[in-house]
């Protein structure tokens, strides 16, 4: 049985994307849909989720959908190498042992790097060309024209509108007007501008320091406590600054265990903000008490069943200071098919 790999994040899946589908139904037996930035908390980039992306194409499709599956990854911002073998893990556990296996999909530019990066599983061009991207539709979207409507399928403009209609909606809508206004201040400059942060990951008795988010940028997320750094700080001065105004807790630089740069490129819709992890191991300490309702322990044996409520990267930045990969829940959606 010859299987094809569709990779994307589809936010959310437009014309192009349903074409290409459709193509790879044609010449394949079976395609394995793999939906990309998976279990991460709502931005505006990443709106949906891979259960509603998932019911999306399908309900574009009608019976054709019957030959899809669908599986779910979730980002590994870090470790390259192991976002592909987890890839090559979910879709070689539907495809069964022996199958064959192609990467198919459309070679625009640098961002399509790894259709090409799973070794014996060839790549088979889609044969669709189109301007279409899903950036334009949620420009359109967020931004109140009606011209995204005539860039997805009924069912994908169906659940578009009925989501227009939430809070979430309302929140991620104010989340991209916020982010507009700071492209737009940065387009004054003449240069690109790189912005640097800090973060703190306390541990305590197997539990995490964290805080829930109020602004604008990622409202109702949970973060570690950071922030940017002041001209005149240095960088560990940075986080326990902001530990201590964020939490009520103050903490000195014995505690520290361990630093790391994060700096994946679109770690952050803010722009090009570098943040340096700080890890803060307090052992068997108890975990002291916090100030403010914002504040809490969250204890690691809880992480992976919270991973989808973690503002940007912070997921994976605990993940790394732990010394784990980020979890990739359930595999497995759809039927085998006939």
């Amino acid at each position: 049985m010859k299987t094809a790999v569709f990779i994307g994040r589809f936010q959310p899946p437009h014309l192009a994307h349903l074409e290409t589908i459709i193509h790879a139904l044609e010449r394949f037996d079976r395609l394995i849909v793999v939906l990309g930035s998976a279990y991460g908390y709502p931005t505006p980039k990443n709106p949906f989720s891979a259960e509603v992306r998932e019911a999306m194409i399908r309900a574009s499709l009608g019976a054709d959908a019957a030959r899809l599956q669908f599986v779910a990854i979730a980002d590994d911002y870090y470790n390259d190498p192991r976002w592909f073998r987890s890839v090559r893990t979910a879709v070689e556990a539907l495809a069964g042992p022996g199958a064959r296996i192609a990467i198919t999909g459309y070679d625009k530019d640098e961002s399509s790097y790894y259709l090409h990066g799973f070794g014996d599983w060839p790549f088979e061009p889609s044969g669709v060309v189109s301007p279409l991207n899903a950036t334009d539709v949620r420009n359109s979207y967020f931004g109140g024209s009606a011209d995204w409507k005539a860039m997805v399928p009924e069912a994908v403009r169906q659940h578009m509108e009925q989501f227009a209609a939430t809070a979430e909606f309302k929140r991620l809508q104010d989340e991209w007007r916020t982010i507009q206004h700071y492209r737009a201040l940065e387009r004054s400059y003449p240069y690109p501008i790189l912005h640097v942060a800090t973060d703190a990951f306390v541990l305590a008795q197997e539990q995490v320091l964290l805080v829930e988010r109020k602004g604008t940028l990622g409202q109702g997320a949970w973060a570690l406590p950071g922030g940017y750094v002041e001209p005149r700080e240095t960088l560990l001065a940075s986080a326990l600054r902001a530990l201590r105004e964020e939490t009520g807790l103050a903490l000195q630089a014995q505690h520290l265990k361990a630093t790391q740069a994060f700096d994946y490129p679109g770690r952050s819709l803010r722009g090009r903000v570098i943040s340096l992890g700080h890890f803060f191991d307090l052992g068997n300490t108890p975990p002291p008490a916090v100030q403010g309702q914002d504040a809490f322990w969250l204890p690691l044996a809880e992480l992976e069943r919270h991973q989808a409520r973690f503002f940007e990267d912070h997921y994976q930045q605990i993940c790394w200071f732990l010394g784990r990969a980020p979890h990739q829940p359930a595999l497995s959606q759809g039927k085998e098919p006939k």
